[in-house]
């Protein structure tokens, strides 16, 4: 928890510094837990993602990751899941659905890694799957400008806008059978993450 603060607490200074940051709330946040799943563009949307939010997350993130020296340290005393990338990895799901049934809120990119789609094409069904499980709701979030502060393979940022906007959250409807519910709300929040990050340009 001091992990996350301190990067909390330098990274939002630095935007707010040297950066245009802007956080919009479409509707009011679950007082309970939820299933955050934002669009990726570029690495610093997991910062955008925790500065946005006044509430702790824990994102589950590629097993691909903690291959990196230091990274590897950070991710671990962030509390992060590993999950295996095109799988569907039980073991990580169970993880985060212990974790939202301790009254935590779990953070993820469901599209599987950072995507140069001008807009939010595929998406796989972990989120879906942990609401079905949890009963808990998914919170779309839209993050803008990243990718062009700091684009896929660059480290060096650019200037530039960053906006969050944070949607409606989707509550899994449980009178539906299983597959019908995932596929309804893999609709749902492919529509809204395109909808959140269009937001801006309008």
């Amino acid at each position: 928890m001091i992990l996350y603060n301190l990067i909390k607490m330098i990274t939002t200074g630095l935007l707010a510094s040297f950066y245009s940051f802007s956080v919009k709330f479409i509707d009011d946040m679950p007082k309970g837990p939820c299933i955050f799943v934002a669009n990726h563009k570029s690495i610093l949307d997991p910062i955008a993602l925790i500065d946005a939010l006044d509430r702790r997350v824990f994102f589950l993130a590629s097993k691909d990751l903690y291959k990196i020296p230091i990274l590897n340290l950070i991710l671990n005393a962030l509390e992060t899941i590993p999950i295996k990338k095109n799988s569907a990895d039980v073991s990580a799901l169970k993880k985060a659905i212990k974790m939202l049934d301790d009254g935590r809120s779990i953070a993820l990119f469901p599209e599987g890694g950072i995507s140069l789609d001008k807009g939010v094409k595929k998406i796989y069904k972990g989120a879906m799957y942990l609401s079905y499980k949890s009963g808990f709701p998914i919170v779309p979030v839209g993050i803008s400008g990243t990718d062009v502060v700091l684009p896929i393979g660059e480290y060096l940022p650019h200037s530039g806008k960053i906006s969050v906007t944070v949607g409606k959250s989707i509550y899994p409807d449980l009178s539906l059978k299983k597959a019908e519910l995932l596929e309804n709300m893999k609709n749902a929040v492919v529509n809204a993450l395109n909808d959140l990050t269009s937001f801006h340009s309008k």
